[in-house]
């Protein structure tokens, strides 16, 4: 009908062949390349059965229209869960419902992709394995801890469902990337029970304030008191001090005193001796043999000797 209608038209039915084998040709040829992108790697399927062989990144050789190339991204994939109902959440060991938000980051695991071929059509096909699986293990866990030590521990609790998934999902051609418990919540019933033991905890740091605030006012009473008992000994000792220092000093200029007073007869008895001595010295040099009359005076300097009168 083209070529006819073509021909009709003025235009060479050669040309119109060529036209319609160059068209041809060009769905041949673009069917003839495949392109794998630089995150991705693929698998070769000729006539619905996959290769074992994977595609590493570029530009693909394939049969047009007898094979195809089945392409997978290796980033991770971001896939988002939770239990979001009383019915369907988990239960601690002290018997308390929590809900929780999950986040799971997995990727295709590239030394498996022929497994993913063959077995699983899309990604959304893994979904529910690993959904299946990954609640399970956060039920079991959940209930082996006290509400107190999951909140507590919140990490340690991502880190043991992250451990036990990638275990149970090995049968899985994939690779649990990261796994994130971004949110966890309980009953308003336990939330007042947090409020009452947060407000009986504030009670009783007050109260340990309050006994801390007293106990600095006896010491700081008792360290006054030993101060001033300080003080009053200290002064007594001062004044004690100052008696004995007047005292003896007292002692010390009397002491100074009696030996001025000493030193003065020693030396007024010394003069006398000397006098005496120089007395006795001038009698004997002017001794003539003669007895000098005992009440007699010796001038000094002339050794004349003057008899005093004597009734």
């Amino acid at each position: 009908m083209f070529v006819e209608d073509s021909v009709e038209k003025g235009l060479p039915k050669k040309w119109i062949i060529a036209g319609v084998i160059t068209v041809i040709l060009g769905i041949f040829v673009l069917n003839a390349f495949g392109v794998v992108g630089p995150t991705e790697r693929g698998v070769m399927v000729t006539l619905g059965v996959a290769s074992e062989d994977v595609l590493a990144p570029g530009l693909k050789l394939k049969a047009p229209f007898l094979q195809q190339i089945k392409k997978y991204d290796l980033t991770p994939i971001q896939y988002k869960s939770s239990f979001n109902s009383v019915s369907d959440a988990a239960v601690t060991s002290d018997k308390q419902s929590i809900l929780v938000n999950f986040e799971l980051f997995w990727k295709y695991d590239e030394e498996k992709l022929y497994t993913v071929a063959t077995r699983y059509s899309t990604k959304e096909s893994l979904y529910q394995p690993i959904s299946t699986s990954l609640k399970g293990i956060i039920k079991d866990i959940v209930g082996k801890l006290s509400i107190n030590e999951i909140i507590a521990d919140q990490g340690g609790l991502t880190r043991q469902v992250k451990e036990i998934l990638v275990a149970d999902t090995a049968y899985l051609p994939i690779i649990i990337d990261k796994f994130t418990i971004t949110n966890i919540d309980w009953s308003e019933e336990y939330d007042r029970q947090i409020e009452q033991t947060a407000l009986l905890a504030q009670q009783v740091e007050q109260a340990k304030q309050q006994a801390l605030i007293v106990e600095a006012e006896a010491q700081k009473q008792v360290k006054e008191a030993e101060a001033k008992l300080q003080a009053e000994k200290l002064n007594a000792e001062a004044e004690i001090a100052k008696a004995e220092g007047e005292a003896s000093a007292k002692k010390i200029r009397a002491d100074a005193d009696a030996y001025e007073a000493q030193k003065i007869a020693q030396n007024q008895a010394a003069y006398s001796k000397q006098w005496q001595y120089e007395i006795d010295l001038e009698k004997a040099k002017r001794w003539n043999g003669k007895e000098v009359p005992d009440a007699a005076y010796i001038v000094p300097g002339t050794g004349a000797v003057i008899p005093l009168k004597t009734e």
